[in-house]
């Protein structure tokens, strides 16, 4: 409740850099958030969510800025070709470890390439500018306040949805695959069949994350497919605390607050996100959502 209500009041305390900041964290928050539905619940590392988080971002926009389509019609057909791009990248579940990483990274590139390449379609380095404000009828997003609201809005039903999902029978099955998949198949489960659709379910999140991206952002360009944005999100769902609902928000404020702060001044900003990792996987293995659990179990411990 504290939470909820320290979220709605900061835009109106806090300047412009920080609203801004925040809305980012909501949106790669989403994007860690559908990384670690397979990492956290289901223990697979996946190197390929900035796909489909790139191609939704790209059919939004050009569906947006050549066609003529609506904030709506082409949000929907943004999370519905990267989704059905995860309905044939799921086919990496048949994977296990070392090599579903190398096959999700391989699948990665091919996106990340097209997007450099194909330029008449995508722009090239240039991308895709100039895309509206988000609107429906004549109500339209006139500034970073609404934008801020809008989004927190979003996250907060997508929040409700998934607490309920990997509560779920289903959810519990993933968790049981994650502990022991020979044990799980021998109880009459199909390991293949929930591992496949815990994939499509991430990649519809990491697509909606990539649209809500374009209204806020109002370009996409090839780096939004990059290797880089995939491990970072990884980054920010260990960081902020795996398999917990509010971790990967947790993480994507820390890394985006630590990358903007250290960029300033310090060129090989990304050797900081690498120490950050390695301390994190050392020493704060449950990430930040973990440490906080100790800590209070130990206050209650002393009294």
């Amino acid at each position: 409740m504290l939470l909820g209500l320290l979220l709605l009041i900061l835009p109106w305390v806090a300047d412009e850099y920080w609203v801004s900041l925040l809305t980012q964290m909501f949106i790669f928050g989403l994007l860690a958030l559908a990384t670690d539905l397979l990492l956290g619940h289901a223990g697979l590392f996946s190197l390929c969510h900035a796909a489909f988080f790139s191609v939704a971002a790209y059919t939004s926009a050009i569906l947006q800025v050549r066609y003529g389509f609506s904030t709506l019609s082409g949000m929907a057909a943004g999370v519905a070709l990267g989704t059905s791009l995860g309905l044939l990248f799921g086919l990496a579940v048949r994977t296990r470890g070392v090599y579903f990483i190398l096959v999700t990274l391989a699948m990665g590139y091919v996106i990340w390439g097209v997007g450099y390449r194909w330029s008449a379609l995508t722009g090239g380095d240039s991308g895709i500018t100039n895309v509206p404000v988000p609107s429906v009828g004549s109500l339209s997003v006139q500034n970073g306040i609404e934008m801020y609201y809008l989004i927190l809005l979003i996250v907060v039903l997508v929040l409700a949805l998934y607490a309920r999902v990997v509560a779920s029978p289903f959810g519990l099955a993933l968790r049981g695959i994650k502990s022991g998949e020979p044990r799980m198949r021998s109880l009459g489960f199909s390991p293949a069949r929930h591992l496949y659709a815990a994939f499509v379910l991430s990649s519809l999140l990491a697509s909606l994350a990539g649209v809500l991206y374009v209204c806020f952002n109002k370009f996409v360009n090839p780096v939004s497919a990059s290797l880089h944005v995939n491990v970072e999100a990884v980054l920010m769902a260990i960081v902020g605390g795996s398999g917990t609902l509010l971790g990967p928000f947790l993480g994507a404020g820390l890394i985006l607050g630590l990358r903007n702060w250290v960029s300033t001044f310090f060129e090989l900003h990304l050797a900081v996100m690498g120490l950050v990792f390695i301390a994190v996987v050392l020493w704060v293995p449950g990430g930040v959502m973990g440490l906080m659990r100790r800590l209070l179990a130990s206050k209650r411990g002393d009294s």
